[in-house]
C-alpha cells in the first residue's frame, strides 16, 4: 500500500485504539475493566507469548530424556483473547507418537495419535476471555487427564502407555505451533496464538528452552488492556484523498469476527469521538480504498 505520510498513520492508530468501543457488548465477552489481571508475583520469570506472529511456527521448543524425567505432568497459566489456536504440541515422534493441546472456539481441545488411540476430544468452558487461567496435562498410567483452574474437565483412559515405556527416549515439547504441517492434525485449526504463558513446568522441570524464536510478535504486559487483540478477520476499509503532506480519509466500515461495527452506539457511548460528513468522491478511479 502507498504510504500515505504521518498523519494517515496516527489516524489509523487512533482506529484501532477506539475500537473496543465500537463493538457491540456481545460480541466479546469481558470487555469490562474489571476483568483486568492481578498483578504478575515478583518471583515470577515474564511470561512469554506464544505467537512469533509467522503461522505455525512454535515460539519454543524443548527436548526431554524419558529415562530421566521425575513427574509425568505438565501445568502452566495462560490468557488470551485468541478463540483458537494451539497452546502447546509434543510428540516423541513425528508420524505416529504425538500430542496437541489447544484452542477451538475458545474451548479446550486434546487431539492425540500414538498405537493406543488416534481420537480428537474438546470439553470445558470457553477460556478467550483475556483472564489468566490455570491447565494441567498430566499421563497416569494409560490415561491422559486435563484439569483447568483446579477442576478435571478430561479424563481420557486406555489412550496412552507409560512414558519410560516409549520406544524413544527423547520427547519434544513446542509451544504456540505445531512440529508437523496442520494438514497433519486429526481436525486441522489454525495454529498460531495469540496469548501469554507463565509458571510454567514441564514433566516436573522448570522450561529450559532448547530453541527459540526470535521473532516475537508482541510483549506479555502484566496488565492486559482492552483492545489489544484483534481476531482473525478483523479489518478496516477507509478512503484516502489529498496530498502525502496532508493526507485525509473516510471511513467507510469497520468489521470485526464478519460483523460490521456500529458507529452510531460508539459515538453514543463515547465523548472522545467525533465525525463529520465525508465529501462525495467523483467516481474516476482516483481514489484509493483499503
Amino acid at each position: 500500500m502507498e504510504s500515505r505520510g504521518p498523519l494517515v498513520t496516527s489516524h489509523l492508530l487512533l482506529l484501532l485504539l477506539l475500537l473496543p468501543l465500537l463493538l457491540p457488548p456481545h460480541t466479546h465477552q469481558g470487555w469490562a475493566l474489571e476483568h483486568l489481571l492481578p498483578t504478575q508475583r515478583a518471583q515470577d520469570p515474564p511470561a512469554r507469548h506464544l505467537s512469533n506472529g509467522l503461522g505455525q511456527e512454535p515460539v519454543a521448543v524443548m527436548f526431554f530424556n524419558l529415562s530421566k524425567i521425575n513427574k509425568t505432568s505438565s501445568s502452566f497459566e495462560f490468557r488470551t483473547w485468541d478463540p483458537e489456536g494451539v497452546i502447546f504440541h509434543g510428540d516423541t515422534n513425528t508420524e505416529d507418537d504425538w500430542f496437541m493441546l489447544g484452542l477451538r472456539d475458545g474451548k479446550p481441545e486434546i487431539q492425540l495419535f500414538n498405537s493406543w488411540a488416534q481420537l480428537t476430544v474438546g470439553a470445558g468452558p470457553r477460556l478467550d476471555d483475556g483472564r489468566w487461567h490455570q491447565m494441567k496435562v498430566k499421563i497416569d498410567g494409560d490415561s491422559v487427564l486435563l484439569w483447568v483452574n483446579g477442576e478435571e474437565i478430561l479424563s481420557l483412559r486406555q489412550v496412552s502407555g507409560p512414558l519410560d515405556s516409549k520406544p524413544q527416549s527423547i520427547m519434544r515439547i513446542a509451544l504456540g505451533g505445531l512440529l508437523f504441517p496442520t494438514s497433519n492434525l486429526r481436525l486441522p485449526l489454525v495454529p498460531a496464538f495469540d496469548g501469554c504463558l507463565r509458571r510454567d513446568t514441564w514433566l516436573g522441570q522448570q522450561a529450559q528452552f532448547s530453541s527459540f524464536s526470535s521473532t516475537t510478535f508482541r510483549s506479555c504486559d502484566v496488565e492486559l488492556q482492552p483492545g489489544l487483540f484483534f481476531s482473525p478477520g478483523t479489518h478496516a476499509e477507509f478512503s484516502l484523498q489529498g496530498e502525502e503532506s496532508s493526507a485525509s480519509f473516510c471511513l467507510d466500515g469497520l468489521w470485526a469476527q464478519g460483523q460490521k461495527l456500529d458507529m452510531d452506539r460508539a459515538l453514543s457511548r463515547s465523548q472522545d469521538i467525533w465525525t463529520h460528513s465525508c465529501p462525495q468522491i467523483p467516481s474516476n478511479g482516483t481514489d484509493t480504498s483499503h
